[in-house]
């Protein structure tokens, strides 16, 4: 088989549209690896003679003209652009820029934003193919038939072109035992770029220890999905090999963490007998969680729990299908304040029962009452295939023309609508500034936070955040 050159590009961070959450949050939050890029790297260094390299330009602080050289350079018979929706038009100005280079080559979408608008992003002329789904094994397929110029029309999980005009082949299945995969080859990166704000500003690494989550919330573009994790003895080995390279937090970035509580405890004995010293964190649901569940995870070092409480009231949690009681969250934090486990909590505003500013006063009164360590408010925002945005078609509050405008002629200056059916966007907006006023704004809070600061880089990054919360 013939071998090319590929290139794995996370684009350059230029033209991002902030949507839900207000920019002054988004700023200096931190930046940690692009795990979706480092999957398929890895994949195809143990299944192919390909060459390929990895261009994380945030990371690298590599801009369009220093990526123009890098590109150059390499001469790649092939790129593969990640990206979310948000920075649609940078994936698109990247694969103009290779186009401009080499006219011949071929451009590969993947990642979330080609999953979710798979046939929108085929569109493109400058696309010629989309990955959506999981990607490994139907990049590397790809890839081998770019080599051999043969036909890819069975490859599952692929958008092709013939004759100009895209073709969508069946969804890949899914990868069921993720043990299989390699881990993610940290070591091509320069490592010690990564940081995370919320966390303790040393060098961190993004982690992923499974796949899907299987419950139904209604702003969940994924929701249902079919869950698969990996083993124990398979994290803690990541875990290990991620320390021996100096990583000092790793971030799990799995849709929900503890779907399955015993896998959880026995991750807890594999990181406790083998002594793995690293701290870690992870997004996880309020109704799984129990008291002697948090008492191993801080054993284990874990340090942060991220959880979506998205709402103040009973009312809410069932509208939103959360799966959820008001009690049970205020039992959770409780439980978490008796550990030395940082806590997080997601709250969403202008919810489809907040008809007005004083009831999305009982979501912020809520949030300062359970006093999480940090907190992230956002403005509910009707995603395309989600069962709220559906709802907001229905009612005429969603135009679905203005998201088909945005991923088909992206603009950075495209603002995505928000739930107006009782309240505007500007109201909206000044509810927002509110929640993070009040609850970053206490002073009995930000006096607890400069407590425990525990280094010069860990002062001056949640200082920098702090200020552009509250200016």
């Amino acid at each position: 088989m013939k071998k090319i050159k590929a290139a794995l590009i996370n684009p350059p961070d230029e033209n991002r549209i902030y949507t839900e959450v207000p920019s002054k949050v988004n700023i200096k939050s931190g930046i940690l690896p692009p795990m979706g890029l480092l999957y398929v790297e890895s994949y195809l260094n143990r299944h192919s003679n390909h060459e390929v390299i990895l261009l994380d330009c945030p990371a690298d602080e590599i801009d369009y003209p220093a990526l123009r050289q890098r590109l150059a350079g390499f001469s790649p018979d092939v790129i593969g652009i990640t990206g979310h929706t948000h920075n649609i038009a940078d994936m698109l100005k990247t694969s103009e820029l290779f186009k401009s280079i080499n006219p011949e080559g071929k451009v590969v979408w993947g990642g979330a934003h080609a999953s979710a608008f798979s046939e929108k992003s085929a569109d493109f002329n400058t696309v010629d193919y989309v990955v959506y789904g999981e990607g490994e094994v139907t990049f590397k397929l790809l890839l081998d038939r770019i080599a051999d110029s043969a036909d890819p029309s069975d490859i599952k999980g692929l958008i092709y072109k013939q004759n100009g005009k895209p073709v969508k082949n069946p969804p890949a299945d899914y990868i069921m035992n993720l043990d299989e995969l390699p881990h993610p080859r940290r070591e091509i990166l320069d490592i010690k770029k990564y940081f995370y704000t919320v966390g303790s500003g040393q060098t961190a690494s993004s982690f992923v220890s499974s796949r899907g989550c299987p419950y139904h919330c209604t702003f969940c573009s994924t929701p249902g999905k079919t869950f698969r994790c990996r083993s124990a003895k398979d994290v803690a080995d990541e875990m290990e090999a991620c320390k021996n390279q100096g990583i000092k937090e790793l971030y799990f970035v799995d849709d929900t963490f503890n779907v399955d509580q015993k896998r959880v405890i026995e991750i807890c004995r594999e990181i406790i007998n083998r002594k793995i010293d690293i701290q870690w964190n992870y997004r996880g649901r309020i109704n799984l969680i129990t008291q002697e569940q948090l008492e191993l995870v801080e054993k284990a070092g874990c340090t942060r729990i991220q959880l979506g409480v998205e709402t103040g009231t009973d009312e809410g949690m069932k509208i939103l299908k959360k799966g959820i009681k008001t009690d049970q969250v205020r039992q959770v934090f409780k439980w978490l304040k008796k550990t030395k486990i940082s806590s997080a909590a997601y709250f969403m505003i202008g919810c489809p029962h907040e008809k007005t500013k004083e009831d999305i006063l009982k979501t912020i009164e809520f949030a300062t009452e359970i006093d999480p360590d940090y907190v992230l408010f956002g403005i509910l925002t009707p995603y395309p295939d989600t069962e709220i945005y559906e709802d907001g078609v229905k009612k005429g509050i969603v135009d679905p023309k203005i998201w088909d405008d945005f991923v088909t002629n992206p603009s950075k200056k495209f603002k995505p609508q928000v739930w107006t059916e009782f309240l505007t966007q500007e109201e909206l907006e000044e509810m927002l500034d509110v929640a993070y006023k009040k609850f970053y704004g206490r002073p009995g809070y930000m006096f607890k936070r400069l407590l425990e600061i525990r280094s010069p880089g860990e002062l001056w990054n949640k200082v920098k955040a702090g200020l552009n919360i509250l200016k």
